[in-house]
């Protein structure tokens, strides 16, 4: 593997400083970082074709994931790139246009050159017909692989447009949450009480869409202890004259049933339509499915994952800060026990009502098949390799 340039090596220390230290306070703020770094490694690295490429990018993926046990923000927006390398590249074989109404893969790719040369062949009786295409099939599969099929664009034709692509890419992951938040009208309804956990950039901005366009709504705030950033969202929301309350975490089943809907953000959406999302939200999304209170998750494209996550593992699957916030280090008490902070619950896909993404909005056992449109499924395998390394 050729070495990165000193830019792009610096590009990414910084990157994954940033990461550790906090920076972002945002999560679209990473996902545009991360595509600026994949768009700096893609135009100042050396590489001959998309296969090249594809493995470049792969390589670095779990040095860009490095300090995210929760978020899988990075990842996502690395499938997503790997998958738009893949689909100029197929367009560039074939010659189509972006706007073009044909969906092409690189399995069609491979089964319309398996077409074109079975119908070429001289033998064309019915009984022939079938053990050739197979036979043409695997011979296809043996010597032009789909790696081969990558490797056979080269640079000069693929950046440009791969750059393009990329651009297009950037401006809709910035324009996701407004895109999101246009859809405000559709789910608060007049005169509603709503509960939101803590604070979400995603769900407030969803807040205010909605009261710019003259919508009356109430808001309960769980405060979210012990980081309280529940007063967070209320300071921001009552500026814009949107009436709230804040609510201890503790009372969320007292003021269950006088909630019309619960409206929360998420740090990931997993292919089987779970989440993972800041703690507290399990305990909240209990007491909504015994209320029977609709639970509507704010989640754009780029926390879409196609991992899954059957059980939340409280160690791999979770960050912990430090306890001060709980117990000071000064107290009498520190040397006898033992405080765990998590900094994320886990809620299976049964106990949430619908997903709001930047499009139209889905349940959650739909989510997988948004996935697979987003991402290849041979880029499915990130996370793992990336335990694996760790082992």
């Amino acid at each position: 593997m050729a070495r990165l340039p000193t830019d792009v090596e610096t590009e990414i220390d910084r990157f994954c400083n940033n990461i550790k230290q906090n920076t972002y306070t945002r999560s679209v703020d990473i996902a545009l970082a991360t595509i600026y770094i994949l768009k700096k490694l893609i135009g100042e690295s050396k590489w001959s074709n998309a296969s090249e490429l594809i493995t470049l990018i792969r390589s670095q993926a779990h040095r860009l994931n490095q300090g995210q046990p929760v978020d899988s923000i990075t990842f996502n927006i690395t499938r997503r790139i790997l998958k738009l390398i893949r689909e100029v590249s197929v367009r560039i074989i074939h010659g189509k246009n972006e706007g073009s109404d044909i969906s092409l893969t690189l399995q069609a790719v491979l089964n319309d050159r398996t077409a074109t040369s079975t119908i070429n062949d001289d033998d064309h009786t019915e009984e022939n017909l079938q053990p050739k295409k197979q036979q043409t099939q695997n011979s296809i599969t043996e010597t032009n692989p789909i790696n081969n099929i990558e490797g056979g664009v080269s640079v000069l034709r693929l950046k440009p447009e791969l750059m393009d692509d990329l651009n297009w890419y950037s401006s809709e992951i910035e324009l996701s949450v407004k895109n999101l938040s246009q859809q405000a009208l559709a789910h608060i309804h007049a005169n509603e009480l709503i509960l939101t956990l803590g604070y979400s950039y995603t769900v407030e901005q969803f807040f205010k869409y909605a009261a710019s366009k003259k919508r009356q709504f109430h808001v309960f705030i769980l405060e979210h202890a012990p980081f309280f950033t529940g007063h967070k969202m209320a300071i921001n929301l009552s500026q814009l004259n949107i009436p709230v309350t804040v609510v201890t975490d503790s009372a969320v089943f007292a003021i269950m049933a006088r909630v019309n809907k619960i409206v929360i953000g998420t740090r990931s959406l997993l292919a089987n339509g779970g989440l993972t999302a800041k703690s507290g939200t399990y305990n909240l999304a209990l007491a909504a499915k015994h209320y029977n209170v609709p639970l509507l998750v704010c989640a754009p494209t780029y926390k879409f994952s196609p991992t899954y996550l059957p059980s939340f593992d409280p160690v791999m699957c979770n960050s912990f800060p430090s306890p001060e916030n709980i117990l000071s280090y000064e107290s009498i008490f520190q040397s006898s026990l033992d405080i765990v902070v998590p900094m994320h619950d886990y809620v299976p896909p049964e106990l949430v009502t619908l997903i709001i993404g930047s499009g139209m909005g889905n349940a959650p056992s739909y989510v997988y098949r948004i996935v697979s449109e987003l991402y290849s499924a041979e880029d499915n395998d990130l996370e793992r390799l990336q335990k694996e390394s760790l082992k």
